[in-house]
């Protein structure tokens, strides 16, 4: 039996501060993260699921319990390897991927489960029910895929994989990052950026249920069943290393390739309408909490507002959001080099029952003033309310320049549409009332 450790073996897409790419192993990203610019994959599931997996491994590494804490790990500018290597040299066989017991993010073999194709792991391919979104030509993973590569796809999975279908022990329930819109923060260094999400653990017993058991679930020896009425987690790095699907890896240990894979349903969190995610926007409704969902028809921009805003009635912030106030702060009152400017990712899956529809990776720049007044952030609400008119009113133009183009001797009636967006909207409607050139003409404007 061949074995492929991710603690050692190269499988993370880096860019380094020249950005070139490579890969690395788990623990070289962490000791090198302060000469790399970014983990970089063309999946932003993925990318969120690597920084996740990372996180999970500095809090079990390093326990930052409070501001002091995080302040050492800041100033000392880089992560201590020799606590890593230490970390490392007890746990390197619980990241085997294929350790024949306990393998990584998986469970052994399955003799009841269906054998699929690896594909299967690639939430956003074009195979199955999914519609195309990038991959006009091959899957990856099609016929098989680099070990590596199905490491970061398994990581994925776990993170995002989609409710819905027939499995054992229960039918498949989302992942935990499946629903809504996920917030990270950004830094000039993967160190940085790890370190402005890395909020110190009493933050988190402000949100999540804390037990003393709290651990990653590689390092659980006899994890309990799954229950369809859902798994709290035990805190912060049990949720950050949930495991939401029984995976297993078939590879073909000749050619060191994965060529298929089992997937059934596992673990799922309580559905008690409870804010658990720190990098999450939720709503409110009448079962209380739910993400803040992603929306095909627009940018994750325009809900800038309500990724800042102070938590209301209707909507609640990300937890990080207010963090990195606080991290702001701490970086003025330690004199630390905290940007000014906090970039903040924000990633997501449009879905539709049980397939992806779109998925939006967005990055926005926020100066710090903005985490901490509220002022700013009505201001900046209204801004984008009236970005959202002049959006409709360029899209009205355009519906009644083409209605009018076919209809010149009714113009009046168009620019009375453009202004009011009523008199034209039984006509414009009509399919049958727009010539087929004039239909291609609109999308040319609206493209414009």
């Amino acid at each position: 039996m061949i074995s492929y450790s991710l603690w050692v073996e190269p499988w993370i897409p880096v860019l380094d501060l020249a950005g070139n790419p490579s890969t690395l192993s788990l623990s070289k990203t962490l000791v090198d993260a302060h000469t790399l610019r970014e983990v970089f994959d063309p999946s932003p599931l993925i990318t969120v699921a690597i920084h996740r997996l990372l996180q999970a491994v500095l809090y079990r590494v390093f326990s930052p319990y409070n501001k002091d804490d995080w302040v050492r790990l800041w100033r000392a500018g880089r992560f201590d390897s020799g606590s890593l290597d230490g970390y490392g040299a007890k746990w390197k066989d619980r990241f085997d991927l294929l350790h024949p017991a306990h393998p990584f993010y998986q469970v052994s073999r399955m003799s009841d489960a269906k054998d699929h194709p690896v594909s299967k792991l690639v939430l956003e391919a074009a195979s199955g029910n999914n519609p195309t979104l990038f991959d006009h030509g091959r899957v990856e993973g099609m016929e098989a895929m680099p070990i590596g590569r199905a490491a970061c796809h398994l990581v994925a999975h776990q993170l995002f994989a989609i409710g819905g279908g027939v499995s054992k022990p229960f039918n498949l329930m989302d992942a935990p990052l499946a629903k809504g819109l996920v917030t990270e923060a950004r830094g000039r260094t993967v160190f940085e950026t790890l370190l402005l999400n890395l909020m110190p653990l009493e933050y988190w017993r402000s949100f999540m249920p804390y037990s003393e058991r709290d651990r990653p679930f590689w390092e659980i020896e006899s994890p309990p069943a799954p229950i369809k009425e859902g798994s709290p987690p035990l805190g912060p790095i049990h949720y950050l290393t949930w495991q939401s699907r029984q995976i297993c890896l078939i590879v073909d240990e000749s050619k060191g390739m994965v060529t298929g894979c089992q997937i059934r349903q596992r673990y799922c969190l309580p559905e008690d309408g409870h804010r658990i995610d720190p990098g999450m926007v939720y709503k409110k409704e009448k079962r209380g909490w739910v993400p803040f969902e992603v929306k095909k028809q627009r940018a994750i921009w325009q809900s800038t507002h309500v990724l800042l805003q102070a938590t209301d009635a209707d909507s609640a912030r990300p937890y990080l959001t207010g963090w990195l106030a606080a991290a702001e702060e701490i970086g003025k009152q330690y004199n630390l080099d905290v940007p000014a400017v906090i970039g903040i990712i924000v990633s997501g899956v449009a879905k539709k029952k049980a397939k992806i529809e779109l998925w939006r990776r967005e990055y926005l720049p926020v100066p710090a003033p903005f985490l901490k007044k509220p002022e700013l952030v009505g201001d900046l609400r209204d801004l984008l309310l009236k970005a959202r008119q002049v959006e409709s009113l360029l899209q009205r133009t355009a519906e009644a320049l083409v209605w009018a183009i076919g209809n010149r001797r009714e113009l009046s009636r168009a620019l009375n549409y453009i202004w009011t967006g009523k008199v034209l909207k039984n006509k414009i409607s009509n399919e049958n009332s727009v010539p087929k050139e004039k239909k291609n003409l609109s999308g040319m404007f609206l493209l414009i």
